[in-house]
């Protein structure tokens, strides 16, 4: 897949002395991809032992579907900035360039990106509901609670998911992704990115080869959306929706995680197929959702559908010097 030369407004990295340089260290005066995410990745790692040990020390009780990743947050974001000052020479009070960085550039189109995100996966979760009713002789029962308890429910998942899906599409596929982009191609940013991703839920509950595979599957749909788009913001929306709608609303578990739902879903089979107690992910009816999925992102409709509004570009292209 070849990018477009189109450069994204404000995507810019100051100039470098030196930028013929290459060797251990630098690629054209530019350092290596594996020195920055060497530095982002321990930046992150103290950030996350210092920043989550002292709010667990203060707030004991705080609940940990918000404090996690709202933790998360704080931590992608410190080594984003760290680097992007550091590492990239670029002010921090040039929002708009460590935005970039990022791929949350506010933009006309972010809102219907957001929004088609939630729409794909309610259609993917709707199918994926129906393949486990008709496959895995799945169970479906309803919780039998009030309109308040439905509508309370529903807000404290979507919620929590609000923050999950910014957490780990910042964590993952912001400043990383696009230094891998930058230095390598959009595949490896896609591979190296979606195996990260899949060892961040290694140690989830009841996961297995099937589920491993698929959160790393997963990966590679969420960062397709982030090369399509030339922004992050139809990841999150992607990802806010499938979490949202496979557990609060349908009542698997997410990733292994149980959570409090308006319907409990109770799937049967084979656990190959069905995905068993890690929930859907963990079988092959997902496996084959995601191919489909991926598949459907390049086509040239749904690039249609994606696209800029007028005056924005979608770009592949690494932020380059501007003169």
């Amino acid at each position: 897949m070849e990018g477009s030369q189109d450069q994204e407004p404000g995507a810019v990295t100051p100039a470098r002395e030196g930028t013929a340089r290459s060797d251990f260290w630098y690629r054209e005066g530019d350092l290596r991809a594996v020195w920055k995410l060497s530095v982002y990745g321990t930046v992150a790692f103290f950030a996350m032992l210092f920043i989550g040990a002292g709010f667990y020390t203060v707030f004991r009780d705080a609940d940990w579907r918000f404090a996690t990743p709202g933790i998360t947050i704080a931590v992608a974001l410190a080594a984003t900035l760290f680097c992007t000052w550091l590492i990239e020479q670029v002010r921090l009070t040039d929002v708009g360039t460590v935005l970039d960085f990022i791929g949350l550039r506010p933009r006309p189109q972010m809102w219907r990106h957001l929004g088609l995100g939630l729409g794909i996966t309610l259609v993917l979760q709707g199918l994926l509901l129906g393949m486990e009713l008709l496959f895995c002789d799945a169970r479906m029962l309803s919780g039998h609670v009030t309109i308040a308890n439905t509508l309370s429910l529903l807000l404290y998942g979507f919620a929590s998911f609000i923050l999950v899906g910014f957490a780990e599409e910042i964590l993952v596929r912001g400043y990383a992704f696009r230094v891998l982009q930058k230095q390598g191609s959009d595949l490896a940013a896609l591979f190296i990115t979606s195996g990260v991703f899949s060892l961040m839920h290694a140690l989830n509950p009841g996961i297995g080869w099937i589920g491993f595979a698929n959160i790393f599957l997963a990966g590679i749909w969420l960062g397709v959306a982030r090369v399509v788009t030339g922004s992050l913001w139809l990841s999150v929306g992607m990802h806010i929706g499938w979490n949202f709608f496979l557990g609060p609303v349908f009542g698997f578990p997410v990733s292994g995680i149980i959570e409090r739902s308006v319907f409990v879903t109770t799937p049967g089979g084979a656990e190959w197929i069905s995905g068993g107690a890690f929930g859907p992910e963990g079988g092959i009816l997902v496996t084959l959702l995601l191919i489909a999925a991926i598949a459907v992102q390049y086509h040239p409709r749904f690039r249609v559908v994606t696209a800029s509004a007028a005056g924005e570009t979608t770009f592949h292209a690494p932020i380059e010097e501007s003169e």
